[in-house]
């Protein structure tokens, strides 16, 4: 097989892959923490346009970063406070988040922006850039393009699969988390807060979903559209 293939489609599938690895890490961690989330792709959306709108403003990938993850953990809670304060149906709740995101982030750029919905492009400063910018010319295409000519971000969503393996079967949390979702009054005669748990599953659930919707903007697209 031609070199330039091999190297275009192990580029494009590390790329494409890292925001599925991210939210498929996010819902990982609510599954086991007994909490069904299949808003999952509203969080991604709002933490997207949070991101675009915070960047394309200030200028600033801290910020924008900063906005997506305060976006998705907010709206992590909620999804908590539905259903493991208030127990309600872990469905509805999650198809809420779907559509409320779905239609908010448009009604949003169009009153901020009137670009129809969508947002300024964000500057190239705010952008994520590869790591190693000559790599390709210097290793190849394969090693250089294929491997190595990523930002950080997909990196890291990479190293978090074997974080978040050790995290639910190598740690204390992790076993609480786990036995949260298989049997959660035994946890609770443990003298264990089960809703403490699921918050902090469900954070972790927010955080992940606003790396996953951040690099939808930041590296892949230049605006929310």
């Amino acid at each position: 097989m031609d070199e330039a293939l091999i190297g275009t489609v192990l580029a494009s599938t590390l790329r494409v892959a890292t925001p599925l690895l991210l939210c498929a890490l996010a819902g990982l961690l609510s599954e086991r923490a007994g909490v069904i989330d299949i808003g999952l792709e509203g969080k991604m959306l709002f933490a997207a346009f949070a991101a675009a709108a915070a960047g394309a403003v200030s200028g600033s990938t801290t910020l924008a970063l900063a906005a997506a993850l305060g976006v998705a953990v907010a709206l992590s809670w909620l999804h908590g406070l539905a259903c493991v304060s208030h127990r309600g149906d872990q469905v509805v709740s999650g198809i809420a988040i779907n559509l409320v995101a779905a239609g908010l982030t448009v009604v949003l750029g169009i009153a901020w922006f009137g670009q129809g919905g969508q947002t300024p492009p964000v500057g190239p400063g705010v952008r994520l850039a590869p790591l190693w910018p000559g790599a390709g010319a210097a290793l190849g295409l394969v090693l250089g393009e294929g491997l190595l000519g990523h930002n950080a971000m997909v990196y890291a969503a990479l190293a978090l699969v074997p974080a978040v393996a050790w995290l639910l079967f190598r740690t204390r949390f992790g076993l609480r988390l786990r036995a949260v979702g298989e049997k959660a009054q035994m946890v609770d005669a443990a003298g264990v807060s089960v809703p403490r748990l699921r918050y902090a599953a469900l954070t972790l659930n927010g955080a992940l979903c606003a790396l996953a919707g951040s690099y939808l903007v930041l590296a892949q697209n230049a605006s929310f559209v």
